[in-house]
């Protein structure tokens, strides 16, 4: 019957118009997921910030002259200034005297670090909790805990998609979405603010692994190839988007409330959006898994299911008897149960780590280039986009292995060419990144397929959570890297992702080609599948 099921999905892959629609549901949830993860180059933009002197403000001193009396404008460069220590001087003195008697009256003094902070704007969260100076590293926390959030969410969710089902792993990540989105907005505490970013990042990873592999398994042959590439493009067009509305709005609760509350049209996506039947086979629960089919294909009520049901009423039993935990559990230590699924698994993680680490460098390393934020993000949207649209003819005629591993190579050798670059070309350096975010991108869309049909029915979802996971310790890491060692040297982030592209490379050449190959439905089937090898790097 599983064969009879595999039948209806290629007849359904055949309907334009029905695949296009759902296309359509699984693909906007992206376009929330692009806006929420980018719009932290937004929410953390720097103003210029100096030490605030209380008696001064009192007495009506502008900005300008408390600057010239506190600083030693050693600080300041193309016109934005970064002051994090102001001289130790009496300067209730300063206030009663006036300004001209306090510039012609200064002394040596030494420095201490700010007590408070003035900006030349208060749209951003860093003025909202003076994330300056000595609390850079909780500016960088508002993006890690996002991507943390995305880490758990895909351990979490991985494994709630196989046992539960895509559609309640989709629902429950739809509604965890619909409550921290705009919550983040409203909330005052910067500690409920990260709980309310790290909510964000699991919901997004849960409804983009369930909504991907509903699309996986509801496809075949180059139906399936093409759609999931296209889902895809989800990201771009929300990252112009993103640029679009930022660029409009600039007060950053405002902004986020904008950009959060269309989270709520999910709800069409959580009411029409199908189960997968290959899932419900998996369970043993063949008649609902027809049903569910019927509904997409109108002949399926002609199918005999009736018969044969030993089968499924033994795996049910099994399911019952282990219990979820065990069942949870199972799911993960499955991935490691052969040789080959391991060294599958770690190829995978490697693959994640590598890839997200270098998507997120680039996405957030726009100011270490000196590149106008609006138009950085707007363009790595663009590129993005380009770089899917790339990826369809180049996975239908060259294949899965080939190309992931050529786009691994090409993205590390164009982030380690950045370090012949000098900064002052910015241009040169604006165009090289692109590229190579070019390729990253289309690496995005292509290693989630090419692994995606790696595994089995069974733990596919658990599978592409673990790939997932693991991209976002890179996403993790990413802030910190563009942050506090991008300051120290603009090139070390580029360097480190382009020297771990270019070994990840070689690790995907192992793997077999997956190109127009039946999905395995168990971990049974897997014994008919082409293992990894060292020979595999010969063959293409």
């Amino acid at each position: 019957m599983a064969d009879d099921l595999d039948k209806y999905i290629d007849n359904y892959s055949t309907r334009r118009w029905q695949v296009f629609v759902l296309l359509l549901m699984v693909g906007t949830p992206g376009i929330f997921n692009a806006i929420q993860l980018s719009s932290y180059v937004f929410l953390v933009d720097k103003p210029s910030y100096w030490c605030d002197i209380p008696d001064l403000t009192s007495a009506g001193w502008s900005d300008r002259m408390i600057i010239n009396v506190t600083t030693t404008h050693e600080n300041h460069s193309s016109n934005k200034i970064e002051e994090c220590s102001y001289y130790d001087q009496n300067y209730s003195i300063f206030a009663k005297n006036g300004y001209n008697w306090s510039m012609n009256n200064l002394k040596t003094a030494s420095s201490k670090p700010c007590q408070y902070y003035k900006y030349s704007n208060k749209e951003s969260v860093v003025t909202e909790w003076d994330l300056v100076c000595d609390n850079v590293a909780k500016k960088s926390n508002i993006q890690a805990v996002l991507a943390f959030g995305k880490f758990i969410g895909g351990l979490l969710f991985g494994s709630i998609s196989d046992i539960y089902g895509r559609k309640f792993a989709f629902n429950l990540a739809a509604l965890i979405y619909m409550f921290s989105g705009p919550s983040a907005a409203l909330i005052d505490s910067y500690a409920l603010f990260l709980i309310a970013r790290f909510l964000i990042g699991v919901a997004g990873s849960g409804i983009y692994e369930s909504s991907y592999t509903i699309l996986t398994e509801l496809t075949s042959g180059k139906t399936r190839t093409l759609l999931c590439l296209l889902m895809n493009m989800s990201y771009p067009i929300g990252y112009v988007f993103l640029s679009i509305i930022a660029y409009y709005i600039r007060p950053w609760r405002k902004l986020l409330l904008v950009l959060s509350l269309p989270i709520f049209g999910l709800l069409i996506q959580c009411w029409f959006l199908p189960e997968s039947p290959k899932w419900l086979m998996s369970q043993g629960r063949k008649k609902q898994a027809f049903i569910t089919m019927a509904k997409l294909v109108p002949s399926v009520v002609n199918a005999d299911i009736d018969n044969n049901d030993k089968d499924n009423v033994q795996i049910r039993k099994i399911k019952k008897s282990n219990g979820k935990f065990m069942e949870f559990l199972s799911a993960y230590t499955s991935l490691f149960s052969t040789l080959d699924l391991s060294a599958k698994t770690v190829i995978s993680l490697f693959c994640g780590l590598s890839c997200g680490l270098s998507y997120y460098v680039i996405a957030l390393n726009g100011d270490n280039i000196t590149a106008d934020r609006y138009v950085y993000v707007a363009l790595n949207g663009i590129f993005e986009g380009v770089s899917y649209a790339f990826t369809v003819p180049l996975l239908i005629y060259v294949g899965r292995k080939k190309a992931v591993s050529c786009l691994f190579f090409l993205s590390g050798i164009l982030q380690l060419i950045l370090l012949a670059i000098p900064q002052e070309k910015v241009n040169i350096l604006l165009c090289v990144t692109l590229i190579a975010r070019f390729f990253v991108s289309a690496l995005f869309s292509t290693i989630v397929l090419f692994i995606s049909e790696l595994y089995p029915t069974t733990i596919r979802n658990t599978g592409i959570g673990m790939l997932l996971t693991f991209s976002q310790i890179g996403s993790i890491i990413a802030p910190y890297i563009v942050d506090i060692l991008g300051a120290k040297a603009w090139y070390i982030p580029s360097t480190v992702c382009g020297a771990l592209s270019i070994f990840v490379s070689s690790l995907v050449l192992m793997l077999p080609e997956t190109k127009e190959t039946v999905l395995p439905n168990t971990l049974e089937d897997m014994k008919n599948t082409n293992s990894v090898k060292l020979n595999n790097c010969f063959k293409f």
